[in-house]
């Protein structure tokens, strides 16, 4: 199997052996039915994983895009969610190498390295090798936010679907100590992405003496990514 003799860690600490192609995911009892044992479901954490998976693949549409041709973001996105994020999870949340570093675990609620890390190494390395925009400057007007009610909307629409993102994350709502668990998760969720819009934009009028909204919204993605991790 792919767990040592303990069942704790991944045998190989790389990658996990088992469950490709929804290998195994569904058994049948005596009667030849299909056996539903109760709990989280092997089909149940591979939608809440493909969910993660493309968050982390769309990440780095917005670090290049207008910059890259369809054909090119599709390779990138077929490695991304093939191989890239799987190995990842492997690591961290399946019982892998890093859970053994120095004895202490590896705690990311919901995503937070996981997700948003690896989504951001991508985007970097991507930005990286496509260079800066032709004839861009920072001070040159024409590549400044245009429509600051776009970048508003798109920041509250994220924000809307954190909670799904981090609520969700409880993996369950069966009973009073996960719901109650989900509320805490929303509170925080909202209460981190409040003070890191509010702080950004309290610095940067400090700094500019103007009210720079699109700022404010970097500062909410900020604090969601941020608490996302737990």
């Amino acid at each position: 199997g792919p767990f040592e003799d303990n069942g704790k860690y991944l045998y190989n600490g790389f990658i996990g052996a088992e469950g490709f192609a929804a290998h195994g995911f569904l058994k049948e009892d005596d009667t030849g039915n299909m056996a539903i044992s109760p709990g989280t479901s092997k089909m149940l954490t591979w939608f809440f994983q493909w969910a993660f998976c493309t968050a982390a693949a769309t990440i780095v549409s917005g670090a290049v895009a207008q910059r890259v041709k369809s054909p090119a973001y599709a390779i990138y996105a077929f490695i991304m969610a093939g191989f890239i994020y799987p190995v990842v999870v492997a690591w961290t949340w399946n019982n892998g190498w890093i859970m053994k570093v120095a004895d202490v675990g590896y705690m990311d609620f919901a995503g937070s390295g996981v997700v948003h890390l690896t989504g951001g190494i991508g985007a970097l390395t991507g930005a990286f090798i496509l260079g800066p925009r032709i004839n861009w400057h920072p001070d040159d007007p024409a590549f400044h936010p245009h429509n600051v009610p776009l970048v508003v909307l798109g920041t509250f629409i994220l924000w809307f679907g954190w909670y799904g993102f981090n609520c969700g994350s409880t993996l369950g709502l069966h009973d009073a100590g996960t719901g109650a668990l989900a509320a805490q998760v929303a509170m925080n969720t909202t209460v981190a992405a409040s003070t890191g819009g509010i702080v950004v934009f309290a610095i940067r009028y400090a700094k500019l003496r103007k009210y720079d909204v699109p700022a404010m919204c970097n500062g909410i993605l900020g604090g969601l990514v941020s608490i996302t991790a737990g």
